[in-house]
């Protein structure tokens, strides 16, 4: 599942070095926990050395350098927002942990029983991931909304949002893709989701524009042709069914809609699929996964 990434980071002789924010992950959600040794967290002129056991929780960022002491052990584990979306669902917890997880947050000092709790919870998701055969994504999207409701539960960070700058656009960026996930299907207006974010509207278009090279409206146009090429592909729906589930107002709005995006009807798409896995040519322009 190339939307994740998760590795155990084994003792070394040396120092590690890792960092976050660069591409492909640019706009992934760490979790980056220490076990046993010491990490050092640096992001432009700010740095923080910090003993394990310890939890790192880094919302998609500019750049976060990590330095490892020698001998270190932990996990690191990423997600896009989407799968961080789709573990965190709707429930009553799940605003104050998606608040949670958009600021840069540092949890020291753990106990025993909290280190140990992270350590089994890690080692599952990298199990998962990284095993023999394809990952489950009901699998990974269980473990991880356990995951998070922990550390959402326990966490007792000693300097929240602070320990580490997390200023600039990515957490408006952040949070415009948030409403954007609960709320596609209504196609509400950009200057909707302008009020609720607290901009204007030319200040969202801007963000967008220079942060992504794309307008507001083109990023939900990509969410809603994702969907829908998804369950053409994994669904024997109608094309009336689909329509009326993606929000459209009748199955010939939404046929014009998808075919101006892919350039084939979702009779077509479907077809095609069906008759080959590979589809080249299509997934360069519904790329939706490199925005936060």
């Amino acid at each position: 599942m190339r939307r994740l990434r998760a590795q155990s980071l084994e003792p070394t002789l040396s120092e590690r070095f890792l960092r976050i924010g660069d591409h492909p992950y640019r706009w992934f959600t760490h979790l980056i926990f220490v076990a046993a040794g010491t990490i050092r967290a640096a992001s432009g002129e700010t740095s923080r050395t910090i003993p394990g056991p310890c939890l790192l929780l880094l919302p998609a960022s500019e750049l976060v350098r990590l330095r490892l002491s020698a001998g270190s052990r932990g996990y690191l584990f990423g997600a896009a927002l989407d799968i961080i979306a789709d573990a965190i669902g709707d429930y009553p917890e799940s605003e104050p942990i998606s608040r949670l997880i958009g600021i840069r947050t540092i949890m020291s000092g753990l106990t025993g029983a909290q280190a140990h709790v992270l350590d089994q919870s890690l080692a599952g998701l990298v199990e998962e991931i990284n095993g023999d055969g394809q990952p489950s994504s009901m699998a990974v999207s269980a473990r991880l909304r356990l995951l998070l409701h922990w550390v959402w539960r326990e966490n007792t960070p000693d300097e929240p949002a602070t320990s580490l700058s997390s200023g600039g656009s990515v957490p408006l960026l952040q949070r415009f893709r948030q409403l954007v996930e609960a709320d596609y299907r209504q196609h509400l207006a950009i200057s909707i989701y302008a009020t609720r974010l607290g901009v204007t509207t030319d200040r969202l278009h801007d963000l967008c524009r220079r942060n992504l090279g794309r307008s507001p409206l083109e990023l939900l146009h990509e969410r809603l042709c994702q969907e829908a090429r998804i369950r053409l592909e994994r669904s024997d729906a109608s094309v009336r069914d689909l329509s009326e589930t993606l929000g459209f107002r009748d199955p010939a709005h939404f046929s014009h809609f998808f075919k101006n995006k892919t350039g084939l009807s979702p009779a077509s798409y479907r077809r095609m699929v069906r008759q080959s896995s590979a589809m080249p040519g299509l997934g360069a322009n519904l790329e939706y996964h490199d925005w936060p």
